[in-house]
């Protein structure tokens, strides 16, 4: 029973440790939105860097945030009142969350300064659209609008076997 388990967990994570493969290994192609925007490969390229940098920037300071919430939640734990401290490292947390806040803008200022006037237009459309995701995703639970070709059932609570029913 022992060697059985042994070997499923080495199996697990051999499986786990394998890299991805298929189209997703690289990362998105992002087509679609090269497309709809008319990016070149450069802006594409441009784009792209401008959020890997603040990622690893940001990765940074979520270990930073970690290791603090680690230290404060310990501190927690042996009972200590000393609130000042306490507070120091909440508020010590919170002015890290805002520098990813502040990264993740800078990056989007960035990618936005790659783009013409005409694609921050058209970008704007689908920024107006995406205000109404929400409202999208009812239309389609009630079924007033259609899937778009080629996109299988929604998790809207229908069954694989076949269409829902309108109403229950």
């Amino acid at each position: 029973m022992l060697k059985q388990t042994l070997l499923s967990l080495t199996l697990m994570a051999a499986a786990v440790a394998q890299p991805p493969v298929g189209p997703r290994a690289a990362g998105p192609d992002f087509t679609e939105i090269k497309t709809h925007l008319g990016l070149s490969d450069a802006q594409l390229a441009s784009i792209r860097q401008a959020g890997d940098t603040a990622r690893a920037a940001n990765r940074t300071v979520r270990q930073q945030i970690a290791e603090k919430q680690t230290a404060l939640n310990g501190v927690i734990a042996n009972g200590s009142t000393d609130a000042a401290a306490i507070g120091r490292a909440m508020l010590e947390i919170a002015a890290l969350r805002k520098t990813m806040d502040a990264n993740t803008a800078k990056a989007r200022e960035q990618a936005m300064s790659f783009l013409s006037a005409d694609q921050k237009a058209k970008l704007k459309t689908l920024e107006d659209a995406e205000k109404l995701r929400e409202e999208i995703g009812q239309a389609h639970a009630l079924q007033l609008l259609a899937a778009p070709a080629g996109v299988g059932p929604r998790n809207f609570g229908e069954n694989n076997g076949g269409p829902r029913p309108l109403f229950r």
